[in-house]
């Protein structure tokens, strides 16, 4: 009796031992190949740069909401369109070029007060205008305001734009590639050819004055903060991915 279990023991330690051993051989074969597929993946540099231009601020884009309320749909309307004719007829007065004006359709919508007991209409139009002309700036401004308009902003732009958006790319991928080609020096490899590239553009409102842009206004007209030159931001963002020579 005690022969047969001594027997089914070592039986039971054999198999434990035989399947410890497959699973290491296993477990060992499959660091192999993954090792062996790491060294065997091609290597590459990543890189993410990013470059700004300063543009001269040449334009003012101006954003006006147009919006008007009333009990009634066809009031709320009328008086919409009473506040639209004004606004064209301001803009016709300056002479703003047709190209430089964008709108978009009158919307009229039912709001309701006082827990639902009431109701108004209400409409709403977005309209954008760019001009060069800053003098006209304050004066489009306050015949809005005389004339009820509540809701409008502007912001500075430049007739650059396009050609610093390729100017800020291609300073960033310069930048790009002399980051890659340090990396790759300092690590002892060669750098191969571009495998992926991607990039982004946007552009930003920097406050630079530019006291020489508008030296002839100083001395000429009481001061304002238009005397002051702005700069507009654009920024290009690449990212690059390069390949390791073997």
């Amino acid at each position: 009796m005690f022969y047969k279990e001594l027997k089914t023991h070592n039986f039971i330690k054999m198999r434990t031992q035989s399947l410890l051993f497959s699973l290491i051989v296993f477990f060992g074969l499959g660091c192999a190949a993954q090792a062996q597929q790491v060294l065997n993946s091609p290597g590459k540099i990543s890189i993410h740069m990013s470059s700004t231009e300063q543009l001269p601020a040449d334009l003012i884009v101006f954003n006006i909401n147009l919006n008007a309320e009333g009990s009634t749909p066809r009031e709320a309307f009328g008086l919409h369109k009473e506040r639209e004719t004004l606004l064209a007829d301001l803009l016709k007065k300056f002479n703003l070029k047709e190209e430089d004006i964008k709108y978009q359709p009158i919307r009229i919508n039912k709001r309701y007060r006082d827990n639902g007991k009431s109701m108004v209409s209400t409409t709403n139009q977005q309209v954008s205008v760019t001009f060069s002309d800053f003098d006209i700036y304050e004066e489009i401004q306050l015949t809005l305001i005389e004339n009820n308009f509540d809701s409008f902003s502007g912001s500075f732009s430049s007739s650059k734009i396009a050609e610093g958006k390729d100017r800020a790319l291609i300073s960033a991928i310069d930048a790009a590639k002399k980051r890659a080609s340090t990396i790759a020096k300092a690590s002892g490899v060669e750098l191969g050819e571009v495998i992926t590239i991607s990039y982004s553009d946007y552009q930003i409102s920097a406050y630079k004055s530019n006291y020489d842009a508008a030296e002839s206004r100083l001395f000429s007209e009481p001061s304002s903060m238009m005397d002051f030159g702005q700069t507009v931001g654009v920024t290009a963002s690449i990212s690059i991915d390069f390949s390791i020579k073997k």
